[in-house]
């Protein structure tokens, strides 16, 4: 398996980075998060403009032919820039997840909006809150919660999970604006926006069920694992962030006549939080490796990143704010909004803890424990 970019990656990294530096610095992060909207409207259409929101699916769909390469490159970029669009529940969970399940018509109404700008997804999915999908006539009411659900304040239309009369579980497409719906938004501890939400006898056509009555469950789990490593790549760009703005500050604050970075204790620390950046950024990459490989690979190597980086972005998180004390932790500075995105990271989508027992459950059949990390090249 060929672990370098190739040129197309590298021209992908340097014009994000380019563009993110000179249109997306941390005024712009503060103005936006501070917005009614939560989001910039004119950032999201130059992102369809360049392509990234068509990126991942395929050409057949309307896409770029891009994949999870693709994405975490892009994600950590955005992690390194406090970006806040909705590009994580959209394209990745909301466009993935019609991509997987939709039909050629229901891709065709859905991805197309999608990729150019005019429409934002939110997936509500909590399994926590029982949600039933029950058929009359030709229609299906939806009746239920869903808590924390991302993005959905900015959404046009929510993919929502349901279980079906016969047990299985579906995904349906309900517009926000359905008679029945309540959201209550709130901002999380980063600045993204979630909501709750509540679904007292929600009228949809049988159309809005994704793909048909086939059991969504697997299709779920691999968008889920998509986004988790998605946005552990978004993670380890706040990380890289932390660590490039912590050695900075010890090169230009002076203490007893002399640079912080001259203190061989916090030289050793400047190291240490670079091996837990690297050790994160190895896990990710592993993670994105695998997603298109066996059920249970793809869950030892996502489920093993999400668990590392959660650990090494606290980590590095607490350094750097102990590196620069008080001010670290204050909205003037970057660093603090950095280190609450990755706690945000930490708790969506399962703990640290939880997907450290994840993790447990899986190696614990001997034949996945002994096999190799990488998958095998794909044949010619």
């Amino acid at each position: 398996m060929d672990l370098q970019y190739d040129s197309a990656h590298k021209i992908l990294r340097e014009t994000a980075e380019r563009f993110l530096s000179e249109k997306y610095d941390f005024r712009t992060f503060r103005k936006t998060v501070d917005s009614d909207a939560g989001y910039s409207p004119d950032v999201w259409a130059t992102f369809a403009e360049m392509g990234w929101l068509a990126m991942p699916f395929s050409e057949e769909d309307g896409g770029l032919g891009g994949g999870a390469v693709e994405v975490a490159i892009l994600m950590e970029c955005f992690g390194k820039n406090l970006v806040v669009e909705p590009y994580l529940a959209s394209v990745v969970l909301g466009g993935g997840l019609i991509a997987t399940l939709g039909t050629p018509a229901q891709k065709a109404e859905l991805l197309g909006p999608l990729v150019e700008g005019k429409t934002k997804l939110a997936f509500a999915h909590d399994n926590r809150a029982p949600t039933k999908a029950t058929l009359r006539g030709n229609d299906y009411v939806i009746a239920g919660a869903k808590a924390a659900v991302l993005s959905a304040p900015m959404a046009d239309t929510l993919l929502v999970s349901a279980t079906l009369t016969n047990g299985t579980t579906g995904v349906f497409v309900v517009p926000v604006t359905s008679s029945g719906l309540v959201l209550r938004p709130y901002r999380s501890v980063d600045g993204n926006r979630l909501a709750d939400i509540e679904l007292t006898d929600v009228f949809v056509p049988g159309p809005a069920l994704l793909g048909g009555n086939g059991d969504a469950t697997q299709a779920i789990a691999a968008v889920i694992d998509r986004a988790i490593a998605a946005m552990s790549s978004d993670a380890v760009g706040a990380m890289s962030a932390m660590v490039t703005q912590t050695i900075e500050y010890t090169k230009m604050r002076v203490q007893f006549g002399q640079p912080l970075s001259k203190f061989q204790l916090l030289a050793h620390r400047m190291v240490d939080m670079r091996v837990a950046e690297e050790e994160a950024r190895a896990s990710c990459l592993l993670a994105t490796l695998s997603l298109d490989g066996p059920a249970d690979r793809r869950t030892r190597a996502v489920s093993g990143a999400k668990a590392k980086i959660g650990r090494n972005s606290r980590f590095v998180a607490q350094q750097a704010i102990q590196t620069h004390g008080a001010i670290g932790t204050t909205e003037e500075l970057p660093l603090g909004a950095f280190a609450k995105r990755c706690l945000a990271y930490e708790i969506m989508f399962g703990s640290t803890r939880e997907h450290l027992r994840r993790y447990s459950a899986v190696i614990a059949d001997p034949a996945l424990a002994s096999a190799g990390l990488l998958l095998e090249p794909a044949s010619a």
